[in-house]
């Protein structure tokens, strides 16, 4: 059963890399500062922005509550994202990012498994 939808979209020219403590995980973190172009980690930053939007969207319909750092994603073997973080018990969360020129969108789905 779907226990919560949540969608956003960004204009990644409104992501600063001054933001990227405030919301990426330490893990994450990690990954940013790998990227030598600075246009890569605007790109990566607002990606994972709008995915965490779209979580913390979705999880309202929820009894938690989460912050942009409690929620990690990385990307599997075939470059999907994944959430890692967090794990909570009985919710399966499935992410979906796509960029295209100046915008990027996340969607989440929460499913109660």
């Amino acid at each position: 059963m779907i226990l919560g939808i949540g969608v956003d979209i960004l204009k990644i020219s409104r992501i600063k890399l001054e933001h990227a403590r405030r919301v990426l995980s330490e893990d994450e973190f990690k990954v940013f500062e790998e990227f030598k172009l600075e246009s890569r980690k605007l790109e990566y930053l607002a990606g994972r922005f709008s995915v965490k939007e779209a979580i913390i969207k979705a999880i309202t319909s929820t009894s938690y509550q989460v912050g942009m750092r409690d929620i990690t994603i990385i990307n599997d073997k075939q470059g999907r994202p994944i959430v890692i973080s967090p794990k909570i018990e009985g919710i399966k969360f499935f992410v979906s990012l796509s960029h295209e020129k100046d915008n990027c969108v996340g969607l989440c789905v929460l499913e109660n498994v």
